[in-house]
């Protein structure tokens, strides 16, 4: 199968590579470093567990793997290869393993390493980079739905990627206004997702019908973590995490959200404490721009929250001091969200990823039990299927098939722009950028962005430093980066 030039022929073997350290651990799975022995690459080998063989490989995991060999970014991490091993005990269980690129840190065990001091410059690297990813996702219909600090990988030369791709899934943008499928029944998602210190209200408060502002909040939460250090909003209890969001943000009425009572978690709430915003006044002493940006990014109602590529034009990237040169930042050892809890025990309940859910096979899938695979020759070759366009994805299935049709390509990111040094400054464009420096890839003419044919001229320069480029590798701890933990059903 050929995605972006890329060429899954088949999985590796066990052998080519060496185990060296661990690196992490969960429910679903964890995650050694070990060194590929054909290049002398460092890798990160994540193991997925199989609870019950019976009934095949988790459907969370099958959902990782075709998002990840369909999304092609920079800041996106990848997914290299993959083996299987059969162990040599009674049981003969098998065990498949994830192969991504290794990187130094993850962003939650760099805010925890007390060596390191981030500059504003560099926070507003990391920023871009994230929403950057972010918007590229969204844009091609994917939601992540675990955005949090341990699941940004980071490398020393200064390259952020997104990682943990066992919660994210396919989804349709009309969904929040009540679409219904080819059954007539109004599509939902499940509202069990999303790490507790960075789920958003609506979430909280039961919505099963999102889209892409349920990562935007995730994104302003570790944008707040980045200055502080630490969680803004650790919440104990589903109904304390919404106190500590009411705390800081405001408790919604009518005119700040309509019909916010409507939603499945305030029945039977009479009314909630009635606090005042004070979010600007908490975070005061990061500047009025980036305060400002917080402040779009934490908008408890989320019709009103700030999109990615809107907020990647916003003045908090266009102000001194701009984005850090990535060839400019200090190295730093390995910092692991996973290496801070082995010193101090087990995490908060907070920092665990939501695990409400056993996953189970697709709707209208074939049962596994007593089927034999086909033989290799049974396996097509030849060139790539057509193909499928990301919409495709939302539309129903006849009865008796899954009803999400297999991942095979995805519009490539636009590459960035000719420049010309000398351009006039960025005029107040209130709509978003043209798209951001990536690496250029064979377009496949789908789904161009709506921005792509936008001129640098029109737009004015963008300053400040590319944050593409190839990356050092990626990997974090156990419900980190490369998602060792949490899983939902799949049509969730």
């Amino acid at each position: 199968m050929a995605v972006y030039g890329r060429t899954f022929e088949g999985c590796g073997r066990q052998s080519d590579y060496e185990t060296t350290t661990k690196l992490g651990e969960g429910t679903f799975g964890e995650v050694h470093k070990a060194i590929q022995l054909a290049t002398g690459r460092a890798v990160a080998l994540k193991r997925i567990l199989m609870h019950n063989e019976k009934e095949g490989m988790p459907v969370t995991a099958l959902r990782e793997i075709k998002i990840l060999k369909a999304l092609r970014h920079p800041c996106i991490v990848d997914i290299l290869d993959m083996f299987v091993v059969r162990s040599k005990g009674k049981d003969c269980s098998l065990s498949v393993y994830m192969v991504f690129p290794y990187m130094d840190h993850d962003l939650a065990g760099l805010l925890e390493n007390e060596r390191v001091k981030l500059q504003p410059s560099q926070i507003k690297l990391y920023m871009k980079q994230l929403l950057e990813g972010t918007e590229y996702m969204h844009r091609n219909h994917i939601l992540h739905r675990d955005m949090k600090a341990a699941n940004l990988l980071i490398d020393n030369s200064g390259s952020l990627r997104v990682a943990d791709f066992g919660l994210a899934r396919a989804y349709d943008p009309a969904v929040v206004n009540g679409v219904r499928d080819h059954h007539g029944k109004e599509k939902k998602y499940t509202n069990c997702v999303v790490t507790r210190w960075y789920r958003p209200p609506e979430l909280l408060l039961g919505a099963r019908q999102y889209g892409g502002e349920v990562d935007i909040w995730g994104i302003g939460c570790v944008l707040g973590e980045m200055f502080m250090r630490k969680p803004i909003l650790p919440g104990t209890s589903d109904i304390d995490q919404l106190e500590k969001i009411w705390q800081l943000c405001g408790t919604p009425n009518q005119h700040t959200w309509p019909n916010f009572d409507a939603l499945p978690g305030c029945e039977g709430i009479k009314r909630f404490p009635n606090y005042s915003k004070r979010l600007r006044a908490a975070f005061e002493s990061i500047g009025p721009e980036t305060c400002d940006l917080l402040d779009k990014l934490l908008t408890c109602n989320p019709r009103e929250r700030i999109t990615a590529s809107a907020a990647l034009d916003h003045d908090y990237f266009w102000t001194d001091p701009l984005p850090a040169d990535p060839k400019t930042l200090p190295t730093y050892e390995s910092s692991h969200e996973f290496d801070k809890r082995g010193r101090r025990n087990q995490p908060p309940p907070g920092m665990m990823p939501p695990e409400n859910f056993r996953p189970h096979p697709p709707a209208g899938h074939p049962p596994y039990h007593g089927r034999h695979p086909p033989p290799r020759e049974a396996f097509r070759t030849g060139p790539p299927p057509p193909p499928v366009i990301v919409s495709a994805l939302m539309q129903g299935a006849p009865t008796g098939q899954p009803p999400h049709p297999p991942f095979n390509r995805m519009p490539p990111y636009p590459p960035h722009p000719t420049r010309h040094p000398g351009q006039p400054p960025r005029p107040a464009f209130p709509g978003p950028p043209s798209h951001l420096p990536a690496k250029p890839v064979a377009p496949l003419g789908l789904n161009p962005s709506q921005f792509a044919g936008r001129s640098e001229r029109d737009r004015g320069p963008r300053r400040g430093y590319s944050t593409g480029g190839d990356v050092g590798g990626g990997r974090p701890p156990p419900q980190n980066g490369y998602n060792s933990g949490g899983g939902l059903p799949y049509g969730s």
